[in-house]
C-alpha cells in the first residue's frame, strides 16, 4: 500500500492481486486487495484464486462470453498478478502473447498497479495449450 499526502488529507491506494484471461482482446479477472491477504514467509502475497477453479468451477467468463463454455481454462491466454511486501513490486506472470502496450494497460488499470513497479514476466505455467 502506498501512501500519499495532498492537501494534509492522506489517500490510500489499493493494490490488487489475482488472476487473468484474455478473450477477443477483453479481460476475464478476479481480484482481491493485497491488503487483505497475509504476505507468506518471504514476503510474497498471493491470491488464494486457482485458474482451473474459476474457468470450470465458478464459470468466470458468464455471462458475457456464452461460447466459452466447451472451452478449458488453459486455452486462452492467461496469467496471475502477485505483490511483494519487501520490494513493493508487483510481478505479473503470463502468457508471451499478452507482451504488448494494450494488454499491460487493461492489467495495470484492472488490478491498479500505477502506484508500484511492476516486473513483467513470461511463465511457462501460463502458455497455451493447443489442442
Amino acid at each position: 500500500m502506498v501512501y500519499i499526502s495532498i492537501n494534509h488529507k492522506v489517500k490510500e491506494f489499493v493494490i490488487y492481486i489475482g488472476i487473468f484471461w484474455f478473450y477477443k482482446n477483453e479481460l476475464i479477472a478476479r481480484k482481491i486487495a493485497v491488503n487483505e491477504l497475509k504476505p507468506d514467509e518471504i514476503g510474497m502475497v498471493d491470491s488464494p484464486f486457482e485458474h482451473i477453479t474459476e474457468w470450470e468451477v465458478r464459470s468466470i467468463y458468464l455471462p458475457d462470453f456464452k461460447e466459452l463454455v466447451s472451452t478449458e481454462y488453459q486455452q486462452l491466454p492467461r496469467g496471475r498478478v502477485i505483490y511483494s511486501n519487501q520490494t513493493k513490486k508487483a510481478t505479473v506472470y503470463m502468457d508471451g502473447s499478452l507482451f504488448t502496450e494494450k494488454y499491460k494497460a487493461q492489467l495495470i488499470n484492472y488490478f491498479k498497479l500505477t502506484t508500484c513497479p511492476v516486473i513483467w514476466r513470461k511463465d511457462s505455467h501460463y502458455k497455451v495449450f493447443k489442442y
